[in-house]
């Protein structure tokens, strides 16, 4: 007999409470052109109800116990995938609607930025959720130039099993129309370059010479080291203070 058991060696807690299940998927809008995309399916408890309101969605799970049972669904518009998510291309899907391994939370959402996700309904950790409230990690200052972030319901962790050390939260994040500030923001993280070269390129890009931008980046006296530093490694801190410099021109 399959253990159908979850693991928390493998931070498996199964959301047990199917009122919140329920508001998770309501939470989600659904519709039949949605294909979804699930990243820790488990037993696949939430997968039955996405299916039941979604075009289709592909359940990803690593963990081979669970291949039997997601397997005997037989759900015709879900598929279940025993693979890595996090290593495959997202883009042809709409949503994002899990129950996700709280680890996995930043490297998910900084994906779906990538991949073009337009929604994402996810259960995470309390300490996550903080770090996205208070803007103290880089998810927390990248996500809110691309998604409305909407905090739905704080989850108390007794109703997972098992129990996890952290409450959870019940959060949504919608794509969001962003302002003319975040769109040279993006341009300037999106770019895989020096710091200093990505924000001259993306200012020639809005008419400035490249001489007019040497000038700008002087008068922001931003760090010169974080300057000559990849973009993907600047930190939260960084982020938020040349958001603040760019401000005085856009």
């Amino acid at each position: 007999m399959t253990n159908n058991k979850p693991d928390p060696e493998k931070q498996q807690h199964f959301l047990k409470n199917k009122e919140i299940l329920k508001k998770e998927i309501e939470v989600a809008k659904l519709k039949k052109t949605d294909k979804v995309l699930e990243i820790g399916a488990g037993d696949g408890r939430l997968t039955k109800l996405i299916s039941k309101k979604a075009g289709f969605v592909t359940a990803f799970e690593t963990d081979e116990r669970f291949r039997e049972t997601l397997e005997s669904l037989k759900l015709k518009n879900a598929e279940a995938v025993f693979e890595n998510a996090l290593k495959h291309p997202w883009k042809e899907y709409d949503k994002i609607v899990s129950n996700i391994p709280y680890s996995l939370s930043e490297p998910v959402i900084m994906k779906s930025i990538k991949d073009g996700i337009k929604e994402l309904t996810l259960i995470i950790g309390e300490k996550f959720a903080i770090l996205l409230k208070e803007k103290t990690s880089k998810v927390g200052v990248i996500a809110p130039l691309y998604f409305e972030i909407k905090f739905v319901q704080k989850i108390d962790k007794r109703e997972f099993e098992p129990i996890p050390r952290v409450n959870s939260f019940l959060i949504h994040l919608k794509r969001k129309k962003p302002t003319e500030l975040e769109l040279v923001l993006q341009a300037i993280l999106e770019k895989e370059s020096k710091t200093k070269n990505a924000i001259i390129k993306t200012f020639q890009n809005y008419g400035k010479t490249k001489n007019q931008a040497r000038k700008i980046i002087e008068e922001m006296g931003l760090n010169v080291e974080s300057l000559n530093k990849k973009t993907k490694t600047l930190s939260a801190k960084f982020i938020e203070k040349l958001k603040d410099e760019l401000d005085k021109f856009y």
